[in-house]
């Protein structure tokens, strides 16, 4: 699952840094307003970053934690959503929003910029990209069952590492597990 930041269509750039996203949503960040990075945002009169973020017990807003702030803590005041598709959706509706989640929500409506490695790289989040590794902000996830699986959890299992399942997954926006060549 690549962890995609999300902006709206006509906002000013197009790539953001590991920097600037730890300074934006890092307990020690500086970055405050849209234009202490040099942007005036369409619509977004006040100027301030309105950051959008997962709540703290979801799995979504860890990894981004570990992955972007690393020993910092997330800075107070963000707007903390339920799901993934909450944070999409407040995004696409306020101008002066940054938000992040899964690729997989992503839609018509917000845009989703590079990120520009230590190496000057700006990859820009796919399943291509979380597959081969190159985009910074991709994680594994993962299935748990008690024990080997058997009956109906087994049938679901094996269906779900099937060539027919993989391509659900990546139908869904995900990266399959392994392989595959769909329709």
């Amino acid at each position: 699952d690549a962890l995609a930041v999300f902006l709206l269509p006509d906002f000013p750039f197009f790539v953001i840094s590991f920097e600037q996203l730890a300074s934006i949503y890092g307990e020690s960040g500086t970055l405050e307003t849209w234009d202490q990075l040099g942007v005036s945002v369409p619509g977004c009169s006040s100027g301030e970053i309105v950051r959008v973020s997962r709540q703290n017990n979801s799995g979504t807003y860890a990894y981004f934690h570990d992955a972007v702030l690393g020993e910092d803590e997330f800075k107070l005041g963000s707007r903390d959503m339920h799901g993934s598709k909450d944070v999409v959706d407040l995004v696409e509706h306020t101008p002066c929003a940054i938000g992040y989640s899964g690729l997989a929500y992503a839609n018509e409506h917000v845009k989703m910029p590079c990120i520009l490695g230590e190496d000057g790289s700006c990859v820009a989040p796919s399943v291509e990209a979380a597959i081969d590794q190159s985009y910074p902000i991709a994680r594994p996830l993962f299935m748990y069952t008690s024990g080997q699986p058997e009956g109906a959890v087994k049938e679901y299992m094996d269906f779900i590492l099937s060539d027919v399942g993989q391509c659900v997954i990546l139908e869904k926006g995900y990266a399959p597990a392994t392989t595959v060549t769909c329709d």
